[in-house]
């Protein structure tokens, strides 16, 4: 099994960049945090996170996207891999998503979907990225931030262009 270090500066910076303000209802019910995007991926539901996750993909929730699960990592398992890779058009965007040697947190569930996130090392506040996927792993919308204001970030969903939305890419929240 694999284990982030992270030293106190590190953990501080994860902190403030990936935390909502603690008026999140999510947050208080002890579930993934809301993302802080205005506008919530199409395919999630509007909801208060109560929904669990069900589906093969949800024995990784609480896991970071490196730990196995039957000798797979969720970054590494097939439909993960086949959801990321049709929604993302952008292959530096799809390698840096798909990267197991990043630093991140728990993976977590919202509303019926699971989310995992992760970040560059060393620079998580400005360059981070979500994976929002049905617990089948058949759909999957990704979120990445690569800006210094997190104010705006760019969402992939198949099909679709990509598209620049205002605020920040949602939290694990494992």
């Amino acid at each position: 099994m694999k284990y982030a270090v992270l030293s106190i500066p590190m953990i501080a910076l994860l902190a403030s960049a990936c935390t909502p303000p603690a008026s999140t209802s999510n947050q208080a019910a002890g579930n993934a945090a809301a993302p802080s995007n205005a506008t919530a991926p199409s395919n999630m539901p509007a909801g208060n996170g109560s929904a669990a996750a069900t589906g093969p993909l949800s024995a990784y929730v609480g896991r970071l996207p490196s730990d196995a699960v039957n000798g797979v990592t969720f970054l590494a398992n097939p439909q993960v891999r086949a959801a990321v890779e049709a929604a993302v058009t952008e292959a530096e965007v799809r390698r840096w998503v798909l990267r197991e040697d990043v630093t991140s947190n728990p993976i977590g569930s919202r509303d019926g979907r699971i989310i995992a996130t992760g970040c560059e090392s060393h620079n998580c506040g400005p360059h981070h990225w979500s994976i929002v996927i049905d617990p089948a792993g058949t759909s999957a919308e990704v979120c990445y931030a690569r800006n210094s204001t997190l104010e705006r970030s760019t969402w992939y969903v198949a099909g679709r262009p990509a598209e620049e939305r205002p605020g920040d890419c949602p939290a694990s929240g494992g």
